[in-house]
């Protein structure tokens, strides 16, 4: 480990973003190299200048915990925000698919992914919820093991799991369905939930 910061380091150095978030990463971490939290949010921010999502995420946790940087909320948002735009371009499935699963399983193992109020799990979530709209196959299973109930349900037919041409519960506007017939096989099913999630007045 300590030979392969060395080359992280001195790629880093020379301006290679993914280097420069591996540096900054295994700094962080004492992997290979000493723990150092101001070097691992200068190496993420020279990343994340250049664009990279991964240092993008880290920054952003930085940020919003406070490690190694003043803490910050909004700029915190502002750098998932970023990260998780960049990672839609080009509308790739599996690279969307893989952004959103390192959010949820290798970015702050101290954290809970379901907790809402979690500006990283929110990015994670939207970024599983459109790799499985674009057919990604892993997405909405792994969706589904991290997420509420009710964000599965927003993203899928909560009849058969279809990701595409979806319609609304038109009580709820949460629940999606693929067609008329899944609804209504799946009403008992979803009755309970669609009561629960329905707008309250001046909500």
């Amino acid at each position: 480990l300590a030979e392969a910061a060395r080359y992280f380091s001195l790629a880093a150095e020379q301006g290679l973003a993914s280097s420069q978030f591996w540096s900054g990463h295994m700094s962080e971490c004492g992997n290979g190299a000493k723990r150092d939290q101001d070097e691992a949010v200068r190496m993420y921010r020279a990343a994340a200048a250049q664009g990279n999502v991964l240092a993008l995420v880290q920054l952003g946790i930085c940020l919003e915990k406070g490690r190694g940087v003043e803490q910050d909320g909004v700029e915190a948002a502002a750098r998932y925000a970023e990260a998780s735009a960049a990672s839609a371009i080009g509308g790739d499935a599996a690279r969307i698919f893989a952004h959103g699963a390192y959010l949820i399983e290798h970015v702050d193992a101290q954290s809970e992914p379901s907790a809402p109020s979690s500006f990283y799990a929110q990015v994670a979530v939207r970024e599983l919820a459109l790799a499985a709209r674009l057919g990604h196959e892993g997405a909405l299973e792994k969706l589904a093991t991290v997420s509420r109930r009710r964000e599965v349900a927003s993203v899928c037919c909560m009849g058969c799991g279809a990701t595409r041409a979806l319609m609304e519960c038109a009580k709820c506007h949460v629940a999606k369905f693929c067609d008329r017939e899944c609804q209504v096989s799946n009403w008992p099913a979803h009755k309970q939930s669609c009561q629960r999630w329905r707008p309250t007045d001046g909500g």
